[in-house]
């Protein structure tokens, strides 16, 4: 995992929103090969082997890697376009299937340093070492408006996950779901087809009190 995103992840255990304390046991160039990262109020433990974060004890691949196929081109700018991942370099995270086109965009990108890609539950690990793969989190694990945009699976998608990820999302920052995935609460649709909607998280409005002049 890439070390610089420990700042944005967050312990999911049921109590108040905290950071987590990462142990590495193994860097190489700025990644985490092995390690722990550790919840300071539950001394919840999550374990990092091979670059690949096990959120839940036990979490492994749910099938083996895919042939190497080149995916299509047209479904990579496509999610590209959807993500705007060349506007920011806040992490971007793909889950469940769209971590297949983790490699792509990478290459489409230049490298995972312009835009961090995340990998929730990805078919497999073989991108490892080019975006930060988590397994078994309950929700998007991370801070609040620390992320950029999030493309989400069936799973993520569900009620009572997708309002987690939209608190993830920083003010303007994109989320793409299903057709059939209502448009939740703080989400302004922009575009929409027969398979798939993109919108983008509605700017929150900032009160701003003015004080008294002092004499």
């Amino acid at each position: 995992m890439l070390l610089a995103l420990t700042d944005h992840l967050r312990c999911t255990a049921g109590h108040a929103e905290t950071w987590l304390v990462a142990r590495a046991d193994a860097v190489r160039d700025g990644w985490m090969v092995a390690g722990v990262l550790g919840c300071p109020v539950c001394h919840m433990e999550r374990v990092v082997s091979g670059g690949v974060v096990a959120w839940t004890a036990g979490a492994t691949a749910t099938s083996s890697p895919r042939a190497a196929t080149a995916p299509d081109e047209g479904a990579v700018m496509r999610l590209a376009a959807q993500l705007a991942l060349a506007e920011s370099g806040a992490p971007h995270v793909l889950c469940g299937d769209f971590g297949a086109l983790a490699p792509a965009l990478a290459l489409a990108l230049g490298g995972v340093a312009v835009a961090p890609l995340v990998l929730l539950d990805p078919p497999d690990d073989s991108a490892a070492g080019l975006a930060t793969i988590i397994r078994g989190a309950p929700h998007v694990p991370f801070a609040e408006r620390s992320v950029r945009a999030i493309a989400l699976d069936a799973l993520h998608a569900a009620p009572e996950r997708i309002g987690f990820a939209v608190r993830a999302l920083a003010n303007g920052g994109r989320l793409v779901a299903a057709a059939d995935v209502p448009v939740p609460t703080g989400i302004r649709e922009l575009a929409r087809d027969a398979t798939q909607w993109v919108g983008e998280r509605i700017a929150e409005p900032v009160t701003i009190t003015l004080g008294r002049a002092r004499r």
